[in-house]
């Protein structure tokens, strides 16, 4: 099993720029990922910047020094990452100011590498992470109608994207965010696929930037999808053979080895998850009678979150007798046969 690319973002002076390097080595050999602002896009706002890989960092990392300590922004982003639930470890050299950073016991820097790299091994780093693993400590932003929900599947999408960075989509629910066309809005396409209800010209425009965004990860990093094709039976058998042939479309013109799929007939239509790598995560969730889908970056709680869909996702496949490398396959080949039964509908 690959090991997980912890992602470590690194605050600091730029005046400390060579000890960062010689961090940046030592992190690198452990087979962790740092971050750092040589990292970030031009011409975007850096604090914001910032805040963003702080926010999809699984620890954050200030390396405090005579020199940044003398900034506010230290204390800040230490405050920001505590306030997300990140785990932070500090690196200081010197003496340490202020009791917030003596309350989170900052590892001392030593000039001596072999003495840094004992204190900075993967496992201290898996160590951190693994304490916040469960869900409780995700933040979360929860959208209300589904308008709200497409709009933010696409922000949380594109950060990503402009972050230079793809995530293996894994989709649970009805027939995936890949049944969305991505032709132009004009195509009749858009108009039959809602029969008998419609839909409003703004929601197909966010939504096929769901399936554009998502699908710019899938075509990089990968898909596992789990779909029910037996759903959408609110809607006339020509919207959803025109949802199947959609979703077929991007089955066949992707290659085994980034498309998987399980069929689970049992879901219901209210389920509706997405993790993105281990970026970020949406859920769908029913509270008081109405329908919120849940997104959260907390990228140490994620590695639940996927093992749980893998193990989901393999017992499924194990249950029909289909195998990974071979379920894109499988899966065309049963719905091309529900979309032959739809056909015959009609």
């Amino acid at each position: 099993m690959a090991m997980e690319e912890y992602r470590i973002f690194i605050s600091y002076s730029h005046e400390d720029g060579d000890l960062v390097k010689g961090l940046v080595a030592m992190l690198r050999e452990e087979g962790l990922k740092p971050m750092w602002d040589r990292d970030f896009a031009y011409g975007r706002g850096f604090p914001e910047q910032i805040k963003r890989f702080i926010a999809h960092a699984h620890v954050f990392l200030p390396l405090i020094t005579e020199s940044s300590s003398q900034r506010g922004w230290v204390h800040q982003e230490i405050g920001y990452a505590m306030a997300l639930n990140i785990p932070v470890l500090p690196v200081a050299r010197g003496t340490l100011p202020g009791e917030m950073l003596q309350e989170l016991h900052a590892l001392m820097w030593s000039d001596e590498p072999g003495k840094m790299r004992v204190h900075l091994t993967r496992e201290v780093f898996e160590g951190l992470v693994n304490a916040y693993r469960e869900a409780g400590f995700a933040l979360c932003e929860c959208a209300e109608l589904p308008e709200e929900r497409t709009e933010l599947m696409v922000r949380y999408s594109k950060e990503v994207l402009e972050m230079g960075e793809y995530g293996t989509v894994r989709q649970k629910g009805a027939f995936s965010s890949f049944n969305i066309p991505s032709r132009v809005l004009s195509d009749p396409v858009w108009t039959v696929r809602y029969e008998p209800r419609g839909s409003s010209h703004y929601h197909k425009k966010l939504q096929r930037l769901e399936r554009m965004t998502l699908e710019e990860h899938a075509r990089r990093a990968g898909c596992r999808l789990i779909i029910n094709p037996r759903l959408y039976m609110e809607y006339t058998p020509r919207a959803r053979a025109a949802r199947l042939r959609t979703l077929l479309d991007f089955l066949r013109s992707m290659p085994d080895a980034l498309a998987q799929v399980a069929f689970n007939e049992r879901m219901e239509e209210e389920v509706n998850v997405t993790l993105v790598g281990d970026w970020f995560a949406a859920e769908s969730v029913s509270m008081a009678g109405t329908r919120q889908t849940i997104f959260t970056r907390h990228a140490p709680s994620m590695k639940s979150r996927i093992e749980y869909f893998d193990q989901e996702f393999d017992e499924l496949l194990e249950e029909r007798g289909w195998q990974p490398a071979t379920s894109r396959r499988e899966a065309i080949a049963e719905l091309e046969s529900i979309l032959g039964e739809l056909e015959w509908e009609r």
